[in-house]
């Protein structure tokens, strides 16, 4: 009984002594704590900000050599209270450029010369290239000081070849199915802990990005169909009314409506194009945007309410190949 109440006590003791004990602060995070803009609870602190952006992008994806074209326009704008000097972006598709760390196995036949820049301009003024610095996945472009407060507009054409055999979140999945991620040159995050996150992607880890609104435009070959983050705007200029229709149906219903089936693919043209469709998206407040294509894919769909005082409806969408069996469960 006695060695029971000495173990009882010990316990209290050590759990009292480790609940009053204060874990260690790093330096940079009590900084943090002291200007207000991160506090110990988790929560933003009252000096808290983020700097945001939006982007507008055409890009031109050509399944048969995977080639992207894309032109982006950024109006970036700076929340923080520091003057920014450079601007860091990220170029993910430079994990597969010859040369650069990683830590991921890549096919020699994946790999490039990385994603070109044919033209940048900030506030429609050309950067010249020796203002330009790329470093494996990173890219710095030194600019006029941005004050606090302030925002600047970049225009950005360039150009990179897709993968198709080491699939790294990315790439060609199978001949008439693609899935394209990181398709174009953002911008990295500034924050208040370690001002650019000049981390270079390695392959192995997610990322780290700020909540910016994307507009953007993929133009494909009519027979592919193009589905991406945020509301497809332009639905009813690309579809045959049969298929349109379809889409109304889930987009207002429970039940499970099949879009496109294996068999629509043979029956005749499913878009009104002819050669090339320009696909336009919108997504607000997301950390990214991404886009998936295939000239083969079932596409299955239902909604559900998500706001019951006004009704509004989320549209979910599976798109598969019907040959994969297991996908019919999801």
């Amino acid at each position: 009984m006695k060695s029971s109440i000495f173990f009882i006590i010990s316990f209290l003791f050590l759990n009292t002594l480790y609940a009053q004990t204060k874990l260690p602060v790093p330096v940079n995070i009590q900084k943090a704590f002291d200007k207000g803009t991160r506090s110990a609870d988790g929560k933003p602190g009252i000096n808290y900000w983020q700097n945001g952006a939006v982007y507008n992008i055409n890009v031109d994806f050509n399944p048969v050599n995977r080639l992207i074209k894309g032109e982006v326009i950024i109006n970036y704008t700076n929340n923080s209270p520091d003057t920014l000097k450079e601007i860091v972006f990220k170029l993910y598709p430079n994990i597969y450029k010859k040369g650069v760390p990683r830590l991921m196995n890549i096919s020699e036949e994946d790999l490039t010369d990385g994603v070109k820049i044919e033209k940048l301009s900030v506030n429609d003024e050309l950067i010249a290239e020796n203002k330009i610095r790329i470093d494996a996945t990173n890219m710095s472009v030194r600019v006029k000081a941005l004050l606090p407060g302030k925002a600047l507009k970049f225009n950005i054409s360039y150009a990179y070849t897709l993968n198709k055999k080491s699939h790294i979140r990315t790439g060609e999945v199978e001949e008439g199915a693609y899935f394209i991620a990181y398709f174009f040159p953002r911008i990295a995050v500034y924050d208040d802990i370690d001002g650019w996150n000049r981390n270079p992607y390695l392959g192995t880890q997610e990322f780290y990005n700020d909540f910016c609104d994307f507009n953007f435009s993929i133009k494909a070959p009519a027979d592919y169909i193009v589905w991406a983050t945020g509301d497809l705007k332009n639905s009813r200029e690309i579809f045959k009314e049969k298929y349109q229709q379809r889409i109304e149906r889930a987009e207002t219903g429970d039940d499970y409506i099949t879009i496109i089936d294996s068999t629509d693919y043979t029956s005749g043209p499913i878009t009104k194009g002819d050669k090339n469709i320009s696909w336009n998206f919108e997504a607000k407040h997301v950390t990214d945007a991404v886009f998936a294509l295939s000239n083969h894919y079932m596409w299955q769909s239902s909604s559900l309410v998500v706001d019951k005082n006004s009704g509004r409806r989320t549209r979910v969408d599976a798109v598969f190949n019907p040959k994969h069996a297991d996908y019919f469960h999801v």
